[in-house]
């Protein structure tokens, strides 16, 4: 999937129900970059290209100038959304204790971002999720609600982790 996708240089050639799945079928297995630059694309076909356009809202067609099947207010192509979340803030529900009383968070800290904040208001409270790069160096900051557990997983290669200051790998 993912030289497909570079084949097609960085644009999306998937129909509806493929647009629902690619971005996590690639953050899922080790490809959050590469997701990322479709995501960020400013050519069309891409949420960008909306963006740069003047969308301020999910179109139902890609084509903004198309002369029917151009609702405003359409969540077809939405799983965006959600997305940003999922993949870039990393806050993930744990199936096995839902409600988020238990928190996965598996955030990815792409290239071509160089920080992000994501919130997200759970049924136990508020969960925060946010990064920022500072030079080689990335600050992850993490707020869970009270009475909740969270399991951090954050794929480092052969860089160091430090935990308050603190070497943890």
């Amino acid at each position: 999937l993912a030289k497909r996708v570079e084949q097609d240089s960085l644009h999306l050639d998937v129909g509806l129900l493929g647009t629902k799945t690619i971005l996590n079928a690639l953050s899922e297995h080790g490809f959050a970059d590469l997701a990322y630059k479709i995501a960020a694309q400013e050519s069309y076909p891409s949420w960008g290209w909306w963006i740069v356009n003047g969308a301020t809202t999910l179109y139902e067609n890609w084509n903004i100038d198309a002369a029917n099947d151009i609702s405003m207010n359409h969540i077809m192509f939405g799983e965006i959304g959600a997305w940003l979340y999922k993949a870039l803030g990393g806050i993930k529900p744990d199936s096995s204790a839902p409600g988020f009383r238990h928190i996965l968070l598996q955030p990815n800290f792409v290239s071509g971002l160089n920080a992000f904040e994501a919130k997200f208001n759970s049924p136990n409270g508020l969960i925060t999720s946010s990064w920022k790069k500072k030079g080689n160096n990335v600050d992850y900051d993490v707020t869970i609600p009270p009475n909740t557990t969270a399991t951090l997983s954050l794929t480092t290669g052969k860089k160091r982790l430090y935990a308050n200051g603190k070497t943890v790998k």
